[in-house]
């Protein structure tokens, strides 16, 4: 049962987590993220990209089919799956580069600060995303290659697996790859055809961007088999964890920037050979991404930090328990720049609730939303459809597309309280300032910086 963490926030711990081992009995971890994939993948249904490594690995290993991130761009995702913490908790509600600035909140553990406590080799090869500073200070001993260039990445990954010996100390390597975000630059892939996403239309331009980004997915996938390669290769693929995983939803409107369901599914795959992942399991419960790190930590027995917000799903993994450990998931965007979309949501296997903290507009989907046609690399759809409501409702049994807003019917108003109830307990618990007033973004706190200093000096020339 939910309680208070040390912190005074959401602990969603599992009770009755195995003992910690020793670290000398550890598996090795080589964790492999992308951006902007969502569930775009084979294994995922998706049946023209083209995808043979990742689905392989999922052949081998463990599939979750209902994987949710608790952000639907980069650094908020990322933030949360590698610290077990809501944003809202851990200070990593925005973007962490330029000109946005969020950060992750003094103090906060980053997975490899644990791991390297736990006596984990940890170290970093390509992107991270997750800070602008030095990635030694989220508790990364070794930080290889360049953090956008795949090839570099690769061969730096690859060559760090070769070296790994039996009997050495068990290594954490966290692979990050830029791809496959904007701009598309692997060639395109029509092999197989083009999937249309249902929230967007069906036009040449669509088509020419999407045939791109299918090129994309099939390269950063190649990359990836190079990699899972060097671990069959290397003395410890057989004690070794490997695990897949991205942010948020795909690069297009309806899915990336939304708290709809395509910009929060995310890809989760684990593949150990001898143990209960493998097999090529796919599970259906319900699961955040703040679950990730209390999961991997129960796996690989190392204790997990009384302040995380997620559940371990070992026993799900393991085949002792077939219920989800969670009855909702909940997700929160907070703006940047170009998009007006502060929102929170909860979604439960039947429905979504999602309310919204700004103004905007209603997108009318499927959009006619044209890329190529918005300078960089930025899709804003076409609005029209009028003002947004403050609240939607989504049948997702009925409406899986989440098209039809039932906030507003009379005979919805108990699932809208019931749910709305359940958000702004959750808002509370895990203190989200916008429940303290309006938002106090990285820009106003430079400004009220300048304003005081400005304010203090003249009230002392005055004295």
């Amino acid at each position: 049962m939910a309680g208070l963490g040390a912190s005074g926030v959401l602990d969603e711990r599992e009770a009755g987590a195995g003992p910690a081992r020793s670290a000398g009995q550890r598996p090795n971890i080589l964790m492999i993220t992308c951006h902007d994939i969502g569930q775009h993948i084979g294994c995922y249904g998706v049946e023209t990209v083209q995808t043979p490594n990742i689905d392989a690995l999922a052949a081998r290993g463990i599939r979750f089919a209902n994987y949710f991130a608790t952000d639907c761009v980069c650094s908020p995702s990322r933030g949360c799956i590698l610290t077990g913490r809501y944003p809202q908790a851990n200070g990593l509600m925005g973007l962490t580069h330029e000109p946005w600035n969020w950060r992750l909140n003094e103090g906060e553990r980053h997975l490899a600060a644990i791991l390297k406590d736990a006596g984990y080799v940890t170290t970093l090869v390509g992107l991270q995303h997750v800070t602008q500073g030095d990635p030694h200070k989220l508790g990364y001993e070794k930080v290889l290659s360049k953090k956008r260039v795949a090839e570099e990445t690769v061969e730096a990954a690859c060559a760090e697996l070769g070296r790994a010996r039996k009997g050495q100390r068990p290594f954490f390597m966290k692979v990050g790859f830029f791809e496959v975000h904007r701009p598309f630059k692997n060639g395109k892939d029509t092999e197989k055809g083009v999937a249309i996403p249902h929230y967007l239309q069906d036009t040449p331009e669509i088509r020419e961007d999407l045939a791109m980004f299918q090129g994309t997915i099939r390269y950063f996938d190649n990359c990836v088999g190079r990699i899972l390669k060097a671990l069959e290769a290397s003395a410890v693929a057989g004690e070794t964890l490997a695990i897949f995983t991205a942010d948020h939803g795909i690069p297009y409107p309806g899915a990336k920037w939304a708290l709809f369901d395509p910009g929060m599914e995310t890809p989760l795959v684990l593949y150990r050979p001898g143990t209960a992942m493998e097999g090529g399991k796919v599970f259906e419960q319900l699961m955040s991404n703040v679950d990730f790190l209390p999961t991997l930590l129960d796996l690989v027995g190392v204790d997990r930090p009384a302040n995380l917000h997620g559940h371990s799903f070992r026993a799900v993994i393991e085949g002792r328990r077939r219920e989800s450990l969670r009855r909702e998931v909940y997700a929160q965007r907070t703006s940047h720049a170009l998009y007006d979309n502060l929102s929170r949501c909860v979604r439960t296997e039947r429905y979504k609730l999602i309310r919204y903290f700004e103004p905007g507009r209603t997108v009318i989907y499927p959009t006619d939303a044209v890329p190529q046609r918005v300078a960089g690399h930025v899709e804003r759809p076409r609005r029209k459809g009028g003002r947004r409501p403050v609240v939607e409702l989504y049948d997702l049994k009925a409406d899986p597309r989440e098209r039809n807003n039932l906030a507003q019917r009379l005979e919805h108003a108990g699932t809208v309280r019931e749910l709305s109830d359940k958000l702004w307990r959750w808002m509370g618990r895990v203190g989200d300032p916008l429940l303290e007033g309006p938002l106090r973004t990285p820009y106003y706190e430079e400004a009220m910086e300048d304003y005081h200093q400005r304010f203090r000096r003249r009230q002392s020339a005055v004295q």
